[in-house]
């Protein structure tokens, strides 16, 4: 897939490639979290302080009586989402958290207004704010569109019902105030969210500049060597097998000055085509200098990697570049050993390609635990 597709963004402000998407929802889901637990512990209080302004007004009453509890759980709920937001890991967890609180909030104050006999326009201000809550948590744009119509729908039947002194005039612009609300509400969440995309696009390209290799497309010298920190650690810690491949073009010098650094560039664009067409995604391709290129191999073992050198050679020998023939590689592949550091696992892999180039070149060449160089 080519970057314009892939950071392509929807209407609604969502990238397409919904991978991209959960990448970026993982990336922003503290900031998310935050906003969502400040909110509903902001929405808990405002409640809170009607239960007060009810029980000074209303003390006593049926009605209090009827809608203090419905509002007692909406505080208990808000309670619960300001710690549980803060401590979702995972993003569609935290999607369901926050609809789940969009539908509790609809749904209190559907239930508030059932109990009332009559309304009057500051209901239908209820309307409006409760709307504008909604559309300020960080929810999936489709699900706050769906809870904050069906709430409107369910609250402008109520007020038409029971809003005292109402005619219908009134009532057709309490819906027209609310559609527009809507569509501003949709429009600002659209606009905003496609902005934070089009931010976390360049972003991600400018990192993806300072990794890759900008003629082959795969990773480069510096993105390798901190891979390899990391599985080095990891493997010393965890004693998972580890391996690492290293090689280069057999007389590659020989192209270059023969036939002009074009086709050499070439050249090094088919070889890297034809290796990843045989490795795994995990795998870590990169160009390590020149002619030179690493595979780092995670959860691999001599045996394997070894097999996998052996089927690269074989791919990269049947490549034809405008009728030039012969293409072949020299092999260096080594496997982690306990206590291995970054440096001396490099320098084995080098030492194996320098023999192997040595060696007559277009080989694989490995070094077994506790042997010495070995040609396979």
């Amino acid at each position: 897939m080519d970057d314009d597709t892939r950071y392509r963004v929807s209407f609604l402000g969502e990238f397409t490639d919904r991978a991209l998407e959960a990448e970026y929802s993982a990336e922003n889901l503290e900031a998310s979290r935050t906003v969502t637990a400040s909110i509903a512990l902001v929405c808990g209080l405002i409640l809170a302080l009607f239960v007060v302004q009810s029980y000074i007004s209303e003390g006593g009453t049926l009605l209090f009586a009827r809608i203090t509890p419905v509002r007692m759980m909406f505080i208990f709920a808000s309670a619960l989402m300001f710690f549980a937001a803060r401590r979702t890991a995972e993003h569609k967890q935290f999607v369901l958290l926050v609809s789940l609180y969009q539908v509790a909030m609809a749904l209190t104050y559907l239930f508030t207004l059932k109990h009332y006999e009559s309304l009057n326009y500051f209901s239908a201000i209820g309307l409006l704010v409760i709307t504008l809550a909604m559309y300020l948590l960080p929810n999936r744009i489709t699900y706050s569109q769906v809870i904050s119509i069906l709430f409107s729908i369910a609250v402008l039947i109520c007020l038409n019902r029971k809003l005292s002194g109402m005619q219908f005039r009134d009532f057709y612009r309490i819906a027209a105030y609310q559609a527009i609300l809507l569509v501003y509400c949709n429009m600002n969440y659209c606009m905003n969210e496609r902005t934070k995309r089009k931010a976390f696009t360049a972003k991600r390209k400018l990192q993806e500049v300072s990794v890759k290799d900008p003629l082959t497309g795969i990773y480069n010298r510096k993105k390798f060597d901190d891979v390899v920190d990391q599985w080095v650690s990891f493997s010393n810690r965890y004693g998972s097998p580890l391996s690492i491949l290293l090689f280069d073009i057999d007389n590659f010098k020989g192209v270059n000055d023969h036939f002009g650094h074009m086709m050499g560039d070439k050249v090094l664009k088919q070889v890297v085509h034809a290796v990843q067409g045989c490795i795994r995604e995990a795998d870590v391709f990169a160009r390590w200098g020149g002619d030179e290129f690493a595979i780092l191999l995670p959860n691999t073992n001599l045996a394997e990697a070894r097999k996998l050198a052996e089927r690269l050679r074989g791919r990269i020998a049947e490549e034809t570049v405008e009728g030039l023939l012969g293409v072949t590689c020299s092999f260096g592949v080594v496997e982690y050993e306990r206590h291995d550091s970054k440096q001396s696992l490099l320098r084995k892999v080098d030492n194996l390609l320098l023999q192997a180039k040595a060696g007559g070149k277009d080989r694989v060449v490995v070094e077994p635990k506790g042997v010495g160089l070995t040609p396979y």
